[in-house]
């Protein structure tokens, strides 16, 4: 499937308004293995790269991972967040942005390749 690793390509993570930039390879390698550890379920990128003007339209963070190409927020069909974003502080404890937001009964979970780590939810 993918141009950026086995599971996920560059489309994935263009914004919204169709622009693009590079993305870390760390946060494609963090993605990569948090699929494996969910079993290899699928990822589904609800946002990826977002270009400035789009990130402020969606009332983002200011320095953003997302304006970097560093961050995506995900969701896993057949996962509910809390189990996902569990696993990805079992799986990355020392490094890496994860913050958890919750919706009713749904919700996704926010992964960056930040270092230090940073840890919210929202």
């Amino acid at each position: 499937m993918g141009d950026l690793s086995p599971h996920f390509s560059n489309h994935e993570f263009v914004c919204r308004d169709g622009t693009s930039t590079e993305i870390d390879p760390q946060l494609i390698e963090m993605l990569e293995q948090l699929r494996a550890a969910l079993g290899g379920h699928p990822i589904r990128i609800t946002s990826g790269y977002r270009s400035p003007s789009y990130n402020a339209q969606v009332g983002g963070a200011k320095n953003s991972y997302h304006l970097r190409g560093m961050a995506a927020d995900i969701q896993v069909p057949g996962a509910h967040p809390t189990e996902v974003h569990a696993m990805a502080e079992r799986l990355f404890p020392s490094y890496g942005g994860i913050g958890l937001y919750q919706r009713g009964a749904g919700g996704w979970v926010h992964i960056d390749s930040r270092r230090p780590r940073a840890r919210w939810t929202g």
